[in-house]
């Protein structure tokens, strides 16, 4: 690990919003459970990495609540770091897996959940690992609301492709779907189009098109 990197593993275990998720702990009092966070909008971020898009999303619906999970401290602690420098009390960060998600929040808690350029898992053997495989997909639809929503923001076209094909086969309902989402027209989800990553940017330098998909699990 750089010295860096392990700066900022040690520096996330001391910020106030960046929680570790013990798998074996009982009973924890997350700060989310906090009873002025009752009746918000939940947004979930999976894979956040620096948390870019949960702190974007935070501060386009400042009444939301907004948590980024990721495995990665030293990553957590960038999101962290910012979300404590821009006063925003509404924003935390997880380190957990995603398939541990279910006993952090209660089932039917969460209103958005997304994945913002998740690993492809490009190889055949790998293909369980997507976000978006079926077993994920029944951990979301226990999460969610009733109308909740999962969005998918990528620059991989097989993935986007495997992830609606999933989502239908599972009986989900496509809400938006472009292969374009910076080519389209504005009313295809703002917020989608305007919180964009350092990753987004320089995929977009490239020339690469960003795909986009909302759906329900109802």
């Amino acid at each position: 690990m750089s010295k860096i990197k392990l700066k900022r593993y040690n520096k996330a275990r001391t910020l106030p919003n960046v929680i570790t998720h013990d798998p074996e702990a009982e009973g924890v009092a997350y700060p989310w459970a906090d009873p002025k966070y009752a009746n918000r909008r939940t947004i979930l971020e999976l894979g956040c990495g620096k948390g870019e898009h949960s702190l974007g999303f935070a501060a386009a619906d400042p009444e939301s609540l907004c948590i980024g999970v990721d495995l990665k401290s030293h990553r957590l602690c960038v999101g962290g770091e910012k979300a404590l420098a821009q006063g925003m009390d509404h924003v935390f960060f997880l380190r957990a897996r995603v398939e541990d998600i279910l006993s952090v929040f209660p089932e039917q808690s969460v209103h958005e959940i997304w994945l913002t350029f998740p690993d492809p898992h490009p190889k055949q053997r790998s293909i369980k690992h997507r976000l978006s495989s079926a077993r994920f997909l029944h951990l979301y639809s226990q999460l969610l609301v009733p109308g909740g929503t999962v969005q998918l923001k990528t620059d991989n076209t097989p993935l986007y492709v495997y992830t609606r094909e999933s989502a239908v086969y599972w009986g989900g309902s496509i809400l938006e779907d472009t292969r374009d989402l910076h080519g389209e027209s504005e009313e295809v989800c703002r917020v989608a189009r305007t919180v964009i990553s350092t990753f987004e940017s320089k995929a977009l330098a490239r020339d690469e098109t960003i795909k986009f998909l909302s759906f329900t699990l109802d």
